[in-house]
């Protein structure tokens, strides 16, 4: 030992070194003489002694002794040592069984003090940001403050049946890599099982199955998954830590963390909720604003087209007239132009009462003629895309539904137009849709099929959700599929879909009214 450093060492008596570690220790220590009097105590002891709960504590272990006498153990109570402040007391025989020992542990109360105000950082992290990522970033940094030998990721659902870590502090890029996104239907891990059984999974728990950050394993740390929210699984947090860190406070302040994660992503998914109801019940609005100009159009226009077709049917009746007397060729151009009119005028007649039809309120509760609301769907959609696409129909004589005509001639509308952009990649002329309406079984089915190149697999689990869409901004809401399943299950049916490369099919199947009448239904007819 060099010259420089041997001053600085102290030599003490063995007996004198250890009653100064026993001194520099955070818990107080008492020896106490078979009848409970204090002998000798450690600073952290003497420091109780002047607080105004002495009394209090030195009664309290002198109960303890005679427990621990006559129980031959160790016995253990809290002392409130003021208001909010307690401090936990045990007294065991020592081991010459000539008195007693007693601890006095005040770090308890440190601790819990320590978790509590980690809660109050995850809940003030949890308030203050503008977005659900950042919120949660915030709360795992507060997490790591509280907690600085913890490594924390938090994952959420992502899309399909995926899991996608959205935040992570203390670890790598390296170590999330192989995790950043887990198949929740794949090969079960940590993480997985955490959010399918929504409770605490340990990797000791789970024999073969991989851990969510591999390499952490083979660096002998533990690894534990929390369920984010209770009940249902809102995500899960996965902690990494050196072997015996997770020891219970640790683990206390991380369900915390969990559970208020869970508390913030639940009310995340309700304002989400709240938001898709409030989004739908404009554009429902919006839809019976269009339906009932619609209707006004389709009135103003059906006035002035019954005088022009009175008008041509007296016209053909006047150049019968002038037979003998005006030129055969000039009668029979005539002829053909009045007769050519007036198919106009019948075609017109057709739109605008298919118009009149998908303008009625979608929300009514009637029986009505599905034949003639799928045949006026398809009339109106062929009229407006004749040159795009070609609709072949083929509706059957089918039993009438108890429902909402219009709305099911939206649903058709809005199916012709998906499959219509389903095959945008198509030439013209090669682009069809096939449209078939059949009853069997007490069930109404009617098909909307397309001949594009499917729905892809990560696309269906989410085509039916509010605000979900593929197109290209400003050129769809992603509410199309999500008004038709509310339109079809309101109606007491339900809408199925079969996909490949070969195109695909819509399939919406209604519960037939077979009944003669309406008595004692509370129902109407439709108009016919």
């Amino acid at each position: 030992m060099s010259a420089a450093v041997a001053p600085m060492l102290e030599v003490v008596p063995a007996e004198e070194g250890f009653r100064t570690l026993i001194d520099r220790l955070p818990i107080g220590l008492v020896w106490l003489d078979r009848s409970g009097e204090w002998k000798d105590w450690n600073e952290s002891a003497d420091a109780v002694l002047h607080t105004q709960a002495a009394s209090k504590v030195k009664d309290t272990v002198k109960r303890l002794c005679a427990a621990a006498f006559q129980s031959h153990t160790c016995v253990e109570t809290a002392v409130e040592l003021q208001p909010g402040e307690r401090m936990t007391v045990a007294v065991a025989v020592d081991r010459s069984g000539a008195g007693f020992v007693a601890v006095l542990d005040r770090r308890r109360l440190e601790r819990a003090r320590a978790e509590v105000g980690a809660l109050h950082s995850f809940v003030r992290a949890l308030a203050q940001p503008r977005s659900k990522e950042d919120a949660i970033r915030r709360a795992l940094v507060a997490a790591r403050e509280a907690l600085p030998l913890v490594h924390l990721a938090c994952f959420t659902p992502g899309p399909g049946r995926t899991l996608s870590c959205v935040s992570s502090v203390g670890i790598s890029e390296a170590d999330l890599a192989p995790v950043r996104s887990i198949d929740l239907d794949g090969q079960d891990n940590l993480l997985t099982l955490a959010c399918k059984y929504a409770r605490l999974i340990h990797v000791a728990d789970v024999a073969n199955a991989p851990a969510p950050v591999p390499s952490f394993v083979s660096r002998g740390l533990s690894i534990v998954a929390l369920p984010v929210g209770q009940g249902q699984a809102h995500g899960v947090l996965a902690v990494t830590a050196a072997k015996g860190a997770l020891q219970d406070g640790t683990l206390r302040v991380i369900e915390a963390l969990a559970d208020t994660l869970g508390a913030m992503l639940g009310m995340a998914v309700i304002e989400a909720d709240v938001a898709r109801a409030r989004a739908v019940a404009s554009q429902q609005e919006r839809l019976a604003t269009i339906g009932q100009l619609v209707a006004g159009v389709a009135h103003e226009i059906n006035n002035p087209l019954a005088f022009l077709k009175s008008n041509l049917h007296s016209l053909k009746s006047d150049l019968a007239d002038l037979e003998g007397v005006a030129p055969k060729a000039v009668l029979e151009d005539a002829g053909a132009i009045v007769t050519e009119s007036l198919d106009g005028v019948a075609r017109i007649e057709v739109l605008v009462h298919a118009l009149k039809g998908t303008a009625r309120q979608r929300h009514e509760h009637v029986r009505f003629d599905v034949a003639r609301a799928v045949t006026e769907a398809v009339t109106i959609f062929r009229g407006a895309k004749k040159s795009e696409v070609e609709i072949s129909a083929d509706v059957a004589e089918l039993p009438p539904v108890i429902g909402s005509a219009s709305g099911l001639g939206q649903v058709v509308l809005n199916l012709l137009q998906n499959g219509l952009d389903a095959m945008s990649s198509k030439p013209r002329g090669t682009r069809k849709l096939e449209v078939s309406a059949k009853a069997a079984g007490g069930l109404v089915t009617i098909g909307v099929r397309d001949e594009g190149s499917g729905i892809p697999v990560e696309v269906q689990a989410h085509m039916f959700d509010a605000f979900f869409t593929t197109k290209e901004q400003g050129k769809g809401t992603g509410l199309g599929l999500a008004i038709c399943k509310e339109i079809v299950e309101g109606m007491g049916g339900r809408i199925e879909c079969d996909t490949g490369e070969e195109g695909t099919e819509f399939r919406l199947q209604l519960p037939a009214d077979e009944g003669d009448d309406d008595a004692g239904l509370g129902l109407r007819r439709a108009d016919s």
